[in-house]
Parts: structure tokens; sequence; C-alpha cells
């Protein structure tokens, strides 16, 4: 067996001959006087237990380990002796004391009809001695392979991915902070860690993970901290063309003009999509063959089948007619959080302890938005919003045609709306909770929207803005402690709009997140220490005063 490549490799440049230490049960650290190596570090082909059990349940009086040496199965801790390499020796000899532990187990376990017992008893001392044995194997192998990353590392003998253009191209060299990574290994060994103890019950079935169709992209973080904002930029990108054309052809969609114009700049935010759904769908097939193909519990043998079902379906769905229902844009704004009373009931107690039901009422956070999707099939959806108007009495639900538009009104014990609105009408169909947006729509009108917000969102498959000040000011109705107002006030002083936007740029997807920054602060990474100083001594002060 070998280690799988569950590694984690971190460089920090700082040459003499380099020193090695094993700081954690997975993690090594290596240095210089130029660099420091970091290597985590997780064996995971352990033998199976089970599997060992059933070969070896006919004897059940040997124990499972073999007395005597144990030949390059164990870690030993840095030895002096001159003719050994950094502490590993190369023939390494322990004598269990678990062999004697066994034999005094056995000595005075129960001879009468109490058997079931003692083999419960033998087969947990013999699980605990195995797993035991495999951790030494794995803290061995786990030490050689990191030893010879960070020698190597330090001899410049390792594979760098410096001049690929999977990497050049995604990195920013004038990035404060820069991460690069391919995340189909990083899931792949995320889901195997996770799931390591099924990997040992099903061991002849290795391949757990299922894969997707984005095994040849490549994906990096490149972080700013700016004066007045925090930036971080996420490239991802494949030079393989068939991947590249997969999600240029997904991305191929721009945002409606009529949907931008429902935004408002004192809006609280607002969440742009634009994408194609006929080539999401076409996706949608091979992924599924992907799914079945590489199943591993029961499907791979039905490959085939399942390969045919799927070429039925794709056979039977017109991904027209679903991009004509839902070609692909959508918005959501965020218009406001508004106060709405609502009653409560309470129970308070009398000397008899008799309880007394009593009615309160209170302020409750209601959020006040608009959700618009572009359609093509105005006749379909008209059909599904008139449906509930057959069963309101039957079902009780106060939902009204109003000419043109439908109200579904809820009764004051609804924590959180008073009516919703429901319309189908020049190519849109829209859900929201403000009537201005009715109104508007009915008369063919639209608000004004700002030339940034207008850019940002037809220029991007993907476009977020938060009013964070604005945001957190609403939000502060329920905060009813100091200390939580106290945060909120210094997050409404130093914390500027959040922006997202997503597109396919240079035959790769490029995102910019960003975050204003007001105050007093030298940069967005100042800012981010002061928060977290500011925060503590909030709490710290209302601990000391009761506050």
């Amino acid at each position: 067996s070998k280690l799988m490549p569950y590694c984690f490799l971190f460089i920090i440049h700082f040459v003499t001959q380099p020193n090695f230490l094993a700081i954690a049960p997975n993690t090594y650290l290596g240095w210089s006087d130029k660099m420091v190596v970091i290597v985590n570090a997780a064996y995971q082909n352990k033998k199976n237990y089970y599997e060992y059990f059933s070969s070896s349940s006919e004897n059940m009086g040997a124990p499972p380990i073999a007395a005597g040496a144990i030949e390059d199965s164990a870690i030993v801790p840095p030895s002096t002796n001159k003719n050994t390499k950094r502490g590993i020796s190369k023939k390494t000899t322990i004598k269990p004391e678990y062999e004697t532990i066994y034999r005094e187990k056995m000595a005075k376990a129960p001879t009468d009809e109490n058997r079931y017992r003692k083999q419960d008893s033998i087969e947990s001392l013999k699980r605990a001695l195995w797993y035991k044995e495999q951790d030494e194997i794995s803290r061995k192998k786990q030490y050689v392979v990191a030893e010879k990353i960070i020698t190597n590392t330090f001899a410049d003998k390792i594979y760098s991915i410096a001049n690929e253009l999977n990497y050049k191209k995604i990195i920013d060299p004038t990035a404060h902070i820069s991460v690069w990574y391919n995340h189909e290994n990083l899931l792949n060994q995320y889901w195997r860690y996770k799931y390591q103890d099924l990997y040992f019950i099903l061991h002849q079935y290795p391949n757990m993970y299922v894969k997707d169709t984005t095994s040849g992209f490549k994906s990096a973080v490149n972080i700013y901290f700016e004066k007045d904002k925090l930036q971080i930029d996420q490239k991802t990108f494949s030079s393989n063309p068939q991947m590249a054309d997969m999600i240029k052809s997904l991305m191929n969609s721009k945002q409606s003009i009529s949907l931008v114009n429902y935004i408002r700049l004192e809006d609280l935010g607002y969440f742009s999509i634009s994408m194609n759904t006929e080539s999401m769908v076409n996706y949608c097939y091979t992924l599924l063959k992907k799914y079945f193909s590489s199943r591993s519990f029961y499907m791979t043998k039905y490959s085939d089948v399942a390969d045919a079902y799927i070429d039925l379906i794709q056979i039977m769905i017109d991904e027209k007619a679903i991009a004509e229902l839902m070609p692909g844009n959508f918005l959501f704004i965020m218009h406001d959080i508004k106060t709405k009373q609502i009653n409560y009931t309470d129970y308070s107690y009398d000397k008899e302890f008799n309880s007394i039901k009593v009615v309160k009422t209170r302020n409750k956070l209601f959020p006040h938005f608009t959700f618009i999707m572009e359609t093509k099939r105005e006749n379909f959806l008209q059909k599904i919003i008139q449906l509930p108007l057959k069963y309101t009495k039957e079902k009780r639900i106060d939902y009204n045609d109003r000419g043109g538009y439908y109200e579904l009104i809820f009764d004051n014990e609804n924590p959180t709306l008073s009516s919703l609105y429901f319309m189908v009408k020049n190519g849109k169909a829209i859900i929201t909770t403000s009537k201005e947006v009715i109104d508007i729509t009915l008369n063919n009108t639209a608000f004004t929207v700002d030339a940034d917000t207008k850019n940002s969102i037809l220029n991007n498959n993907y476009s977020l803005k938060i009013n964070s000040p604005k945001l957190v000011e609403k939000l502060g109705a329920e905060f009813n402690t100091n200390t939580n107002k106290k945060i909120s006030d210094y997050l409404m002083a130093n914390v500027g709009n959040i922006k997202l936007e997503s597109s396919f740029k240079d035959d790769m997807i490029q995102t910019t997140a960003t975050m204003g920054i007001n105050g007093n602060h030298a940069n967005s990474l100042e800012f981010l220490f002061n928060m977290i100083e500011n925060f503590n001594n909030i709490k710290q002060k209302t601990r000391y005063t009761g506050e």
C-alpha cells in the first residue's frame, strides 16, 4: 500500500542544512534559515480489520499480532545514533507488551457457560491491538513521506506548477495573498477522509467519491487589502477546450433590461442571475451519466442501463421548452426590512401557581422583497397563479383576483408577511410584497436605476450588492443588549457596501467580491484586526461592568 494523495504543503521563504520535526500526529515541520515547510499528511490505506478477522476466525486462540519483532512498522523518537537518518532507524524492533496482557486475559477468562462474554472480551482486545498497530504503521509512513517532501523541497527537486498555464493564468503575483487549488482533488480527498471508516468496510469499492465533469478546472483566490476596501478575486480556468466550451455555453446569457428597472437606489440589496437554461439542462444529462457510471456501491454494474434511461429522458424532455419557460434570467430585490406588530400568548402565575393566559404584543421584523423571473410562456404561468382561486373556500385561503394580479392575504398571527402579490405580464413572472412594484408593472413604468448598478447587472452573469450599513441599522431592532448595539454601531461606522460580480471572461470564470471600508484604518487588513480587537473590548467591558 502507499500513502494516498492527502497531503497539504505550505511553504514560507526566508540556505543552511534543513531541520525536521513532527509537531503533531499529522503535521511535520522543516526549516532552514531561508524557508519553512509545513506538511500535513494522513495515511489512508490502513488494512481492514474485518478482512483479517474473517481470515483468522478459525484460530480464535491466536493473538492478532505476532509476538516478537515488528519490522518497519513503528515510529520511534529521533535517535542520537549517527548511523540513523533524522531519527528513523533502518530496522525498528518493538517487543509489544500486549502479548503478556493477552495471555493474562486468557488465564483469567471464565471456563463455564459464560463463553460468549469471554469471546467478546477477546475480540475487543484483538481489535484494540489491531488498531494500535495500524496507527503505528500510519505514523511511520506519514513521517517518511513528509520527510521526503520536505527534503526534496529544500533540494529544489519537487515538481512545480509555477510554469503551468493553469497556474500562471489565474494567480496574480501582485496580490497580498494567493491560494491555488484543484477543487476536484480537494473534494475527492475530503470525502475520502470523511468516510474513511466506510472505506475499510467496503474496501473492494475504492472510488466512492463521484466525480463530476469539472475535473479539468483549476481555481485560485487572490486577496487584496486596499485602503478603502477588501477585495477577493476568484478565477477558474481549464486548459481543456471542451471544459472551457461547456462553461462558456452555460454562461452565454445576458440579463434583461426590463428586470433591471425594478431596482431602486434606496433598496437594501439585490441579487441578479443570468444563465443559459438550455445548456444547463443538457449539462445535467452529462452529469447524471457520470454519476451513475462511477457510483461505487451498486450502479457501476448497470451503468449502461442507466445511460439508456438517461438518453430516453433526454428524448422525452424538451430542453428548448424549458428554456422558453425559464430562459435563465432571475432577479431578487430586498427593498426593506419593516416592523410588524404581532400578538402572542404568554402565561403568568398567581400565588396559588395557577396559570393565567395573557395576550401581549411585540414588534417583529419582516422582509419587503420582490422576485422576478423572465419567461416566454406567460400562458402557462397564468394558469398556475389562477389555480388557488378554485380552492380558496375549501382550503380557507384568502387568495383574491385583483384584476391583473393576485393577492394572498395572511392573518394577523403570521409573524412574517401581511400580503403577497403574484403577477405575470410582459414576459415577467413576479412575486412581491410591494404594491408599488405591481403598480408600475400595470402602468408600464419603471424605477430610476443608477448607472453603476445597471452596468454591473448587464455586464455580468451574477451581480450582488448589499447596503451593509443600512441592513445593520434595520436589524438593530432585534438587538436588545448593549453589547449587540455597540457592535452594530461599530459595523455601521466602519463597514461599507458589499458587492459581487461574476462572468466568463478571457476563457475563464472571473468573480470579484469587495467590501467597502470606512473609518481610520491603514488598510482593510488592519480593519479586520481592529474589528476583532474592538469586539473583544466590548465583550470584556460588558463582562466586567455588567452593562
